[in-house]
């Protein structure tokens, strides 16, 4: 027999609506997909951890940027007052320029008209002459009797041949034995001949003539000498001025510096007298003043003082006393004090005093606490760079050591056997991080130039030599070329793959006791055949068009090694 009612169970199962529950299953569902969106908490921590790095670092980008700025605006500010000093000092000099150049356009002027006048003393003693030869002036002449000497050389020269032709002839006609016409050409050659006698007579005359104006030439060109001197005296006595304002210049520049310096002095004197008034307001002192800055002839701006009231001491006492006066007031200014301060105790000094005591033994001991710290931290500091600065040594000497003996081996050639050159150099050997190192490579038959003025295939040997000598001092499990034989000629190809083929994991263990290098595993990607045929395994990439996808081959050479 049972009892109660089921309307409990009823009341419970009805608590939870389907779709509530549908509704909380989907939230369920958009949070673990948030959860997984948001990443594991160790990727949260990576990415802040990333996301401070980059913050910091920009930071000191900022930082720095500021440094920069600050040291750009001081530049900038000594350059504006250095340009300023500059435009004041060609202020300065201009007028002076100006006069010297005024001077020296009017020298120029005096001999152009000293050359003038010689080329008119030239044609005035020439005149008579060139009037009786027919021309305007003597260099026409010269003109006209160089092209008549040529004429006359022509004319001889046909002369000349003609007669050498004519006596060739002759001979001819005698062998044919004509009298008719030997007598014709006896006849022509007598006219010939005097016709030579006259151009003979011609030149004579020619040649006196020539002589007589070579001789006035001369004396011309004497007179040309003596103007000749006396324009290079002038140019000397132009010299000689451009030295005296040369002189000027530099006395002008002194006083002026001289004048800056007395107005800096000034301005110091004035800036002491206003902290003197400042000083004496906040005293309450009363100065004695003139009250018409009409009956003094000071062109100081601000108050005139009177100084009447002083004296007949002080009023005598030079300049150069001034210090002297100042520290006997001082003094007496001091010994004021210490009797005020006598007559007025401090009742408190006693508690000020051990106050004071205590906070200079906390501070002491504050400083001596810091001051041990930062010994520590220079002492650990240094051996951080000492020890940075012998690994670093270790490295370069042994780098620099090898990378001479590898950089040969890759140029080496039965033409060439003793291959190139290369090796390094520090910049500066006391502490080589604050500057660079200096790589030179020097291919065989080639002069010294640096790396920049190398050819693509010289660059790429190079690197590739001092590649495999860092190599040589870390070795790495093995190195990916990724087509280093682009720039190179067939040749090169030929001993970067021979010595790569040397250096591998097979060859190294034949030339290792030889060269003493390390030997290392290689993945060359290259498409030149006679790179990659030195090779122990191919693999090869295409495309596969039906699949739309790339695939590989694979060969094994050790099968076919030369032997």
């Amino acid at each position: 027999m049972t009892g109660g009612t089921s309307g409990g169970m009823e009341a419970r199962s009805k608590q939870w609506d389907d779709k509530k529950i549908e509704g909380l299953n989907k939230k369920k569902e958009q949070y673990e997909s948030e959860l997984e969106e948001l990443g594991s908490i160790r990727d949260m921590h990576l990415k802040e951890s990333e996301a401070s790095g980059k913050i910091s670092g920009l930071e000191k980008k900022i930082q720095y940027a500021e440094i920069e700025k600050r040291s750009i605006e001081d530049k900038l500010s000594n350059l504006s007052q250095e340009k300023k000093t500059i435009k004041e000092r060609i202020e300065c000099i201009s007028p002076d320029l100006q006069k010297l150049n005024d001077a020296v356009n009017k020298s120029n002027a005096d001999v152009r008209k000293l050359e003038k006048r010689i080329n008119e003393i030239t044609d005035r003693i020439y005149r008579d002459f060139s009037k009786s030869v027919g021309v305007a002036n003597i260099r026409e002449y010269e003109e006209n009797r160089l092209k008549a000497a040529q004429s006359i050389a022509e004319e001889r020269l046909n002369l000349s041949s003609q007669l050498s032709k004519l006596k060739y002839q002759l001979e001819y006609e005698q062998n044919r034995d004509m009298n008719s016409r030997i007598q014709e050409l006896e006849s022509s050659l007598g006219a010939l001949e005097k016709d030579f006698k006259r151009v003979h007579d011609r030149e004579a005359a020619a040649k006196l003539a020539a002589e007589n104006a070579t001789e006035e030439i001369n004396q011309l060109k004497e007179e040309a000498k003596e103007w000749k001197s006396k324009s290079e005296d002038c140019e000397k006595e132009i010299q000689e001025w451009k030295k005296k304002a040369s002189a000027a210049t530099t006395n002008i520049s002194k006083l002026n510096r001289l004048i800056h310096s007395k107005e800096a002095q000034i301005d110091q004197l004035n800036v002491q007298k206003q902290e003197i008034l400042e000083k004496c307001e906040l005293e309450q002192i009363s100065l004695p003043i003139i009250l018409d800055p009409m009956d003094t002839d000071s062109s100081v701006p601000g108050p005139s003082f009177d100084f009447d009231q002083l004296n007949r001491a002080l009023k005598d006492r030079r300049h150069s006393d001034r210090d002297k006066i100042e520290v006997e007031f001082k003094q007496k200014i001091d010994a004021l004090i210490s009797e005020i301060e006598r007559t007025a105790p401090n009742l408190k000094a006693l508690d000020q005093y051990e106050a004071l005591l205590e906070k200079e033994r906390a501070v002491t001991e504050e400083f001596e606490a810091v001051r041990k710290e930062e010994r520590e931290k220079t002492q650990r500091f240094n051996e951080v760079k000492q020890r940075r600065y012998h690994l670093f040594m270790d490295a370069f000497t042994h780098i620099s050591g090898n990378i001479d003996k590898i950089y040969k081996q890759l140029t080496k050639s039965n033409t060439h056997p003793l291959g190139g050159t290369a090796y390094l150099n520090l910049e500066n050997d006391d502490d080589p991080f604050l500057h660079g190192i200096k790589y030179t490579a020097m291919p065989p038959t080639k002069r010294f130039r640096d790396m920049e003025q190398l050819s693509g295939g010289e660059k790429t040997v190079a690197a590739l030599a001092l590649l495999f000598s860092i190599h040589s001092y870390k070795p790495s499990p093995f190195f990916i070329l990724d087509e280093v034989d682009a720039a190179l000629d067939n040749l090169n190809v030929a001993k970067v793959a021979g010595f790569i083929r040397s250096k591998s994991c097979e060859g190294a263990r034949i030339s290792q006791d030889v060269d003493g290098g390390n030997g290392f595993q290689s993945i060359v990607i290259s498409l030149k055949d006679t790179f990659y045929d030195k090779a122990e395994a191919l693999v090869g990439v295409y495309r596969d068009s039906e699949r739309g996808c790339s695939r590989t081959l694979t060969f094994d050479l050790t099968k076919y090694r030369e032997f």
